[in-house]
């Protein structure tokens, strides 16, 4: 008979608890802690789609003697970590750029070249340090040089080659295993990267004389 007497008494004092913490705190809970929809946006470096790329190209370059081994271990480590999170954000925003700009404006009505400037000059830029940080891309080219048409009435079309060099360059084979004919897909790889930043290097020429013109009418 003392069971349930008990039970209420615990009812009766968890009430008394949950009343003096609202008494304490007034605001309602979704106030203080703001619902998942409005914290900033999940880190695109941590993708580990892009990690585990980044993780590949790092084995491949051990594997070709291309990574030197340093006498301080523990530096050497720090400044890898370094390049890796920096290549791996490089890496994403090269694939979503292509996706969510050069795309898009390639089948857009009418071409937003503020959008295309501002697009091709962080391209440029992320593509140029990953030539530069990745040992595998840094072969020699006697090929012909690449030189693209600064046409504007060319713009659509060289938009639908960039990104073809883009998906080209994303999708080498060279950065997840080796082949027989390693060099050569060594240097495809080098010289899809070198297209996409002479290519965006064109089309921000282009897009940021067009915009001027526009602005003059």
């Amino acid at each position: 008979m003392k069971k349930p007497s008990s039970l209420r008494n615990r009812s009766i004092l968890l009430a008394l608890v949950l009343l003096a913490f609202v008494i304490a705190f007034p605001q309602p809970l979704l106030a203080q802690n703001p619902p998942f929809a409005n914290k900033p946006p999940h880190d695109p470096a941590t993708r580990p789609k892009f990690r585990a790329l980044v993780e590949s190209i790092n084995k491949r370059s051990r594997e070709l003697g291309l990574i030197e081994v340093s006498d301080d271990p523990d530096q050497a480590a720090w400044v890898q970590r370094r390049m890796d999170a920096q290549l791996i954000e490089d890496f994403e925003k090269v694939y979503s750029i292509n996706i969510e700009k050069i795309v898009t404006q390639s089948k857009a009505p009418a071409l937003d070249f503020k959008i295309l400037a501002d697009a091709t000059a962080d391209l440029k830029t992320r593509a140029s340090r990953i030539k530069y940080s990745v040992p595998l891309l840094q072969v020699v080219d006697k090929g012909e040089k690449i030189r693209y048409d600064e046409n504007p009435e060319h713009l659509a079309a060289t938009l639908v080659e960039l990104s073809r060099l883009i998906n080209s360059f994303m999708g080498s084979p060279v950065f997840r295993f080796s082949s027989s004919n390693d060099t050569e897909v060594r240097l495809k790889a080098s010289r899809d990267l070198t297209g996409i930043i002479k290519l965006s290097e064109t089309i921000n020429k282009i897009a940021k004389r067009s915009t001027k013109t526009v602005a003059s009418r």
